[in-house]
């Protein structure tokens, strides 16, 4: 009796340890990163003498498409005006660089990558420095955070949002009025919370329409030092009407 009680236990072990793997199994995800932009940048890019007196630094803030090939699809920058502008110069590289792909268990998927291309003049640091974010979490994360990139191989919040009856907004930041939703994303990559930061104008009904988009949207989780971390991930439509 003993020794049959003692097989069924360690029997029940083995399938135990068999299970395991399988219920502890996590997706591996990998951010999209930037491949030969840096070069690219450098290649096509020269720096002015100078942006505007006393202006040693030039922040310019860029979306990006990015395929399973590493090809940019789009590229949409911003910039807070400074005297001499790198935003056309910017998205123009962009465009022809080359990124590597963002991966989930291996496999490559389309992505929507926040970034900023910094110039700087003076010598104090690299002329040009990428960083994959906005830095709107840089003083709890670091500089080389990245931030969460949506998913393009699904239901992304622009793509329904982008429809004639949800308004006439223009993806990611512009001079103008903006909506800005913020959602939540948590280390696996699903969208935790959603909220309205910023409703411009009358455009409510816009927020919501984005909130409920975002809701149903999935994400490459933002990464610390080579780990998936909750962060937080802005919607942004601007309106130049």
């Amino acid at each position: 009796m003993t020794n049959n009680i003692l097989k069924k236990y360690f029997r029940s072990l083995a399938i135990l340890a068999a299970v395991t793997p399988l219920a502890s199994y996590a997706t591996a995800y990998t951010p999209a990163k930037f491949g030969n932009a840096a070069d690219t940048l450098s290649k096509q890019i020269t720096l002015p003498a100078s942006f505007g007196e006393g202006v040693k630094t030039v922040s310019v803030y860029c979306q990006a498409d990015v395929l399973t090939s590493g090809n940019i699809n789009a590229v949409t920058c911003y910039e807070n005006s400074p005297l001499v502008s790198m935003q056309k110069t910017t998205e123009s590289a962009l465009k022809s660089s080359t990124f590597e792909p963002a991966t989930i268990d291996g496999k490559a998927v389309p992505v929507r990558m926040q970034l900023r291309v910094v110039y700087s003049l003076g010598g104090t640091q690299a002329p040009i420095v990428l960083l994959p974010n906005l830095g709107t979490l840089q003083a709890q994360y670091g500089t080389y955070y990245y931030a969460p990139q949506e998913r393009l191989d699904t239901n992304d919040w622009y793509a329904n949002y982008t429809t004639k009856e949800r308004g006439d907004g223009k993806l990611f930041f512009a001079e103008g009025k903006t909506t800005r939703v913020m959602a939540n994303i948590e280390a696996d990559g699903r969208v935790e919370t959603v909220s309205t930061l910023e409703a411009a104008l009358r455009k409510q009904a816009d927020a919501t329409s984005i909130e409920n988009s975002l809701k149903k949207s999935k994400f490459i989780p933002g990464f610390v030092e080579n780990k998936p971390t909750a962060m937080h991930y802005i919607a942004v439509v601007n309106y130049q009407k």
